[in-house]
């Protein structure tokens, strides 16, 4: 699957052996609470700023912040 916005894309694959089951990935973002609001997730402050957690149907994780 391909994905984009503005110059940044992303790409992720299905085919066996690209991954681990449960990858993790961590993006910085500018505005994470919208982000969380799209998925109908809550944000949580850590020290370095708030993130919210997702995870796919193929059980792996997403992380998405923005600093404080």
């Amino acid at each position: 699957m391909f994905r984009d916005r503005g110059d940044i894309e992303l790409h992720l694959s299905e085919h066996s052996g690209d991954a681990r089951p449960g990858t993790l990935m961590y993006f910085w973002i500018d505005d994470v609470d919208r982000i969380a609001g799209v998925f109908g997730e809550t944000t949580e402050e850590q020290p370095w700023g708030r993130e919210v957690r997702l995870t796919d149907p193929e059980g792996n994780r997403l992380r998405l912040a923005t600093g404080n």
